[in-house]
């Protein structure tokens, strides 16, 4: 049986404060295997009996991504972290950052801009009584012309949310694009679940 597998390519983008690391717990959790490396993590799961590679560049800002595009040459999905409960997040993405990035990467993969309620999310008091609103976060997504926009209140039920939205995408994606390679790897993913 031929192993063929998915291979999906994620940086994940945002600050110390919006915590982004709960993205990596989440697969971690339904990961068949993962492993660390230096410059990004890589996970093997399978999604809806379709085996995925998925590797996960955390970078703090859309520079680093930028500056790193050498190692990390191609991305089919941008995820932008922002701190709903820190009103200044909204400055840490720019349309002349993301015009750079768009065009180093060539990049025609899903965009998605994330606001995570860390208050909420970790039950600690906010900084300010200041947060990003829901129009704000819309806005902001508009701005950025990206793709999805998506707010985290509960880390396992709406990052898992997220991830099924990302996974969902491109596994129709991958069906569509080449049925026969779809069922070959469709057929290895039931044999990795029967293990």
């Amino acid at each position: 049986m031929k192993k063929i597998s998915y291979s999906l390519r994620i940086g994940i983008v945002g600050g110390k404060d919006t915590k982004k690391e709960i993205f990596l717990d989440n697969v971690k959790e339904i990961a068949i295997d993962s492993k660390s490396f230096e410059e990004y993590f890589e996970f093997f799961l399978v999604f809806k009996q379709i085996p995925i590679k998925m590797k996960i560049f955390l970078v703090a800002n859309i520079d680093q991504l930028i500056y790193n595009y050498n190692k990390i040459e191609n991305l089919d999905v941008l995820i932008l972290a922002m701190n709903l409960n820190d009103s200044n997040s909204v400055h840490d993405y720019s349309e002349e950052s993301m015009k750079e990035f768009n065009e180093v990467y060539s990049f025609q993969g899903l965009s998605v801009l994330v606001g995570m309620d860390i208050s909420q999310i970790f039950k600690i008091p906010p900084l300010n009584s200041l947060r990003i609103s829901r129009y704000n976060l819309k806005k902001k997504t508009k701005e950025l012309d990206l793709i999805y926009c998506f707010e985290i209140y509960n880390k396992a039920e709406d990052i898992t949310e997220i991830y099924n939205k990302i996974l969902d995408d491109f596994i129709f994606r991958f069906q569509y694009s080449n049925p026969e390679l779809y069922e070959q790897a469709q057929k290895y993913g039931i044999e990795l679940l029967k293990e």
